[in-house]
């Protein structure tokens, strides 16, 4: 089974959003674009840990800019062919495809639909099929030690169910000379003189409150005196090679979280269900290069279809650019590029090839990318940026260099991941023509100004920018006088409005997302 696409219509970010996915699928995105809003869609359709009531929602999981009253989810299934399911879904099932609806409205109740496709939807009395089909689902806030709190039993109980009988004997006999060997422990700590002392007034006491205490004593021992009740309670150490030590930070203490998590799912794997795995920022506390062992062990750990929310290009950078789901935000409502993983962005990152990057990976995240030649540039419109008085960060904008004069691959990928390119004159910010170095930051100086597009070029802002440069070049910091001749060139004193990019492969140019 896989879960082929989702549509969500008046669902908090989503207006009638499509979004397709393969077996295994990162999702990325600015923050507040949607992300964990398209988990929980699904989340309602497959997660066993949403309750009845959740299922009914609050009004401000309606979309607030249409005004909807109607939530619509609707998730197409598709290879479905596991006997469980087919028993599960029955006449719902055609060709290996199944869709499943979730809808509600506004002071009513919820309704879920299953059929083969959507004109044969009909309506069952519950998530019946949650038993046989399910997400489980990892969110941001991870704590290891509370997970093992819950899930410890769980997990010693499945693996001893996987026992063969051989091995189930060979433990009971192990637990046996556990016993053994605590019964002689708490014996010999019994006879420590200081130890068997200590209680003495404590049990004389007690026998002076009743009778009933004559015969029974009170006495230290090593945490548990039955072996079965010590294994149950057993605490989660770390060591290297024979020394014990304290589990580390929190880096370390995701990294034995992840790996504890899947070692569980593998465990717990049968044919008598079919689960899929969502698993939102694993990066969390990690360092560049576990970050991008990190990506490489999820895509390798399951067989099963995966879903990944990331906001590190060091992930991003070594997922398969098919498997890519960026969400962006356009007039209030969020969208995913080419409509979900798509061979269109395949594509266009084969063309872009060794240029992938953790450095050119932040373009999925940025609002707005500023592509110069080189790094030179970089620092100069950097330190022009600041004397403009622009956070570049703040905006979330990056300027990118691209080594060169090849934009064209640049410009690819800005289309393809809804990373518009803009044109100064053109409100529609569909083409890019005629704008200078100098013109493409001032776009992005009346960005500030207008947080939705850049406004038309006008006197002012030009005077700002040369202004700006003038108190480079006189503070002597070099950044300036390293670019005189490139800036001479494309007339930035001279105000000129000579093209700077034609066909994709010279000069600076911006783009800018909705």
């Amino acid at each position: 089974m896989r879960l082929e696409k989702v549509r969500i219509k008046g669902f908090r970010n989503f207006d009638d959003t499509e979004v397709i996915f393969q077996k295994k699928t990162l999702i990325i995105g600015a923050n507040d674009v949607g992300k964990s809003n398209l988990l929980y869609a699904l989340r309602i359709l497959f997660d066993k840990t949403i309750s009845e009531h959740d299922l009914e929602l609050t009004e401000s999981d309606y979309n607030a800019y249409s005004g909807t009253d109607t939530i619509e989810i609707t998730a197409y299934l598709c290879e479905v062919t596991e006997d469980c399911l087919l028993s599960t879904f029955g006449s719902a099932v055609k060709d290996g495809k199944v869709v499943i609806r979730y809808t509600n409205q506004k002071n009513g109740t919820y309704k879920i639909l299953t059929g083969y496709d959507v004109s044969t939807l009909s309506e069952l009395q519950t998530r019946q099929y949650i038993k046989r089909l399910n997400m489980q689902y990892v969110d941001t806030n991870r704590n290891l030690f509370s997970f093992l709190s819950r899930e410890k039993i769980k997990i010693l109980q499945i693996a001893k169910e996987k026992l063969s009988e051989e091995a189930t004997a060979s433990d009971s006999q192990k637990i046996n000379e556990i016993q053994n060997s605590l019964d002689k422990i708490n014996e010999s700590i019994s006879s420590l003189q200081y130890i068997s002392t200590s209680l003495a007034q404590v049990n004389r006491e007690l026998g002076e409150l009743s009778v009933h205490n004559e015969d029974q004593a009170v006495r230290f021992v090593a945490g548990e005196s039955k072996a079965d009740k010590m294994l149950d309670n057993l605490v989660l150490a770390y060591s290297t090679g024979d020394t014990p030590l304290s589990i580390g930070g929190d880096g370390r203490n995701n990294q034995i979280f992840l790996a504890t998590w899947i070692a569980k799912q593998h465990l717990q794997n049968n044919i008598d269900h079919v689960t899929f795995y969502a698993i939102e920022e694993p990066e969390a506390h990690l360092h560049p290069h576990q970050q991008r062992k990190l990506s490489a062990y999820i895509q390798n750990s399951f067989d099963e279809q995966i879903l990944i929310t990331t906001h590190s290009p060091h992930i991003a950078s070594k997922f398969e650019p098919a498997s890519i789901v960026r969400l962006y935000s356009e007039n209030k409502y969020s969208f995913a590029s080419c409509g979900g993983c798509s061979e269109l962005l395949k594509s266009v990152f084969d063309d872009f090839g060794y240029r992938l990057n953790a450095l050119s990976a932040e373009t999925f995240f940025s609002d707005g990318v500023f592509l110069v030649e080189g790094t030179s540039e970089v620092l100069f419109y950097t330190a022009l940026a600041r004397e403009l008085k622009l956070d570049l960060d703040r905006h979330n904008i990056s300027i990118l260099s691209v080594e060169g004069v090849g934009f064209k691959p640049y410009v690819a990928i800005c289309n393809a991941l809804n990373v518009r390119l803009s044109d100064l004159v053109d409100p529609s910010w569909r083409n890019l023509h005629a704008i200078s170095p100098a013109k493409s930051l001032i776009a992005l100086t009346e960005l500030e100004k207008a947080a939705t597009k850049p406004a038309e070029v006008n006197d002012d802002s030009f005077e700002r920018l040369r202004s700006a440069w003038i108190r480079l070049n006189d503070n002597g910091k070099g950044i300036a006088l390293s670019l005189i001749e490139s800036l001479v060139e494309n007339d930035l004193l001279l105000n000129d409005s000579k093209p700077a990019f034609s066909n994709g492969d010279s000069h600076s140019s911006v783009a800018q997302s909705a």
